[in-house]
């Protein structure tokens, strides 16, 4: 297909099977061994927070896994859990929390999905810029969003930047996610190419004086470890299996 047809959507995921696929990865955890983990680490795995049989865990991401890639609706989802919960005997957690657990990882499966694809060397050759959005305006509050990250909002940065290093979520509940650009669409659009350094030292956000932009202090500063993230999970893995 010629370059000049290519666009945006071509390379977003288009089937929810992309998304379940970047989620299917997830190990399931109890909440013990999740706490145990990296922030890094955290991000490969599955947990409903305060439920400590990994059995149950571990059927509740089945089902999770399975509303993603059958595009199920909330409610359903809601039932479904509900449901699983009655059947092993366990006190469900609150509607708001069945939800939240649903909606976070759904979100991140759909990123991750999409960034593989566009970390593809070939896609990143067709598409070497990204731009950072929010599902706000980029107007803090909108929509629940950050002031940091509404303060990101439209901002336009290399593919291999360190910036993405802090990629979305950036914060628990974080619903950001981005656009892949050609070379093409960023003259068009007329914007300029920001880079990460300054994000971190210049953007300052209002009634915040003094402070630039900066992650989620719960998520590290560097690239991503996957051999290191695998090997973590391993261990704790393990460490679960002996307990019985």
């Amino acid at each position: 297909m010629p370059l000049s047809v290519i666009t945006k959507s071509d390379f977003t995921p288009r089937t929810a099977d992309q998304a379940a696929g970047a989620f299917a990865r997830k190990a399931a955890l109890t909440s013990e061994a999740f706490d145990k983990l990296s922030v890094e680490a955290r991000q490969q795995a599955f947990r409903i927070a305060g439920v400590h049989k990994v059995r149950l865990v571990q059927r509740a991401r089945d089902l999770v896994h399975r509303a993603i890639r059958d595009g199920w609706g909330m409610d359903r989802v809601q039932r479904e859990l509900l449901k699983l919960f009655d059947t092993e005997g366990v006190p469900p957690p609150a509607l708001s929390r069945l939800r939240f657990v649903f909606q976070e990882n759904a979100q991140q499966a759909y990123n991750d999905a999409r960034r593989e694809t566009l970390d593809e060397p070939e896609m990143a050759r067709m598409f070497p810029y990204r731009q950072y959005m929010t599902v706000g305006n980029g107007t803090p509050g909108v929509r629940g969003v950050r002031p940091t990250h509404a303060a990101l909002h439209k901002l336009v940065f290399k593919w291999d930047d360190p910036f993405w290093n802090y990629y979305p979520e950036r914060g628990v509940g974080c619903r950001c996610f981005f656009h892949g650009l050609t070379r093409k669409q960023v003259r068009r659009m007329g914007v300029k190419i920001t880079g990460g350094d300054y994000v971190r030292k210049r953007i300052r956000v209002r009634g915040q004086k003094g402070r630039g932009i900066k992650p989620d202090p719960r998520f590290k500063r560097g690239a991503f470890d996957v051999k290191g993230v695998d090997a973590e999970l391993q261990k704790v893995l393990k460490e679960m299996v002996g307990k019985g």
